[in-house]
């Protein structure tokens, strides 16, 4: 297995209603797979909102995003994030607000219940997580250093590895 730990960046409306979603259920389920879950407002940078949201989710093993009230910026975040081809759990408090194109994709309806969401996203994240692990294993690794030689003149350049 892979020392570096699985990162989750999560990705929802910046409003106050869904703070215990993120502390009560999200974090906590991530923290009991031993997956690091992060919000923007949890970290600190310099460059601008936009560009650390577009880095995060490049460098993110796993996005979770809550499609709750269907928030245009959550919505083309996750776009990215899929166009991206990274792993998504969407999670909602009510299934209209998942979109018809993106209901075959994983998603947990959790209706108000924290203990539910926690639960269910324990186990998708457990799911996540050996995915992952997976994928880092099954990458090509070069281990042995590569050689060759570059001959050059005022108008060319040969090489040969």
């Amino acid at each position: 297995m892979s020392s570096r730990p699985i990162f989750a960046f999560v990705l929802m409306p910046f409003d106050a209603a869904f703070n215990d979603v993120y502390r009560i259920a999200i974090r906590d389920a991530a923290e009991a797979v031993g997956v690091r879950a992060e919000r923007l407002d949890d970290q600190l940078y310099a460059e601008g909102m936009l560009e650390r949201i577009y880095r995060q989710i490049e460098v993110a093993d796993v996005i979770i995003a809550d499609m709750s009230g269907r928030n245009a910026n959550v919505f083309y975040e996750v776009g990215y994030a899929h166009a991206k081809d990274k792993l998504c759990i969407l999670i909602t408090d009510d299934a209209d607000s998942i979109p018809f194109d993106l209901q075959h994709r994983r998603h947990i309806v959790y209706e108000q219940s924290l203990t539910f969401l926690r639960d269910e996203l324990q186990r998708h994240l457990e799911w996540a997580k050996q995915e992952v692990e997976t994928l880092r294993q099954s990458r090509l690794r070069v281990e042995q250093a590569i050689s060759g030689t570059l001959k050059r003149d005022a108008i060319t350049a040969t090489a040969q590895v």
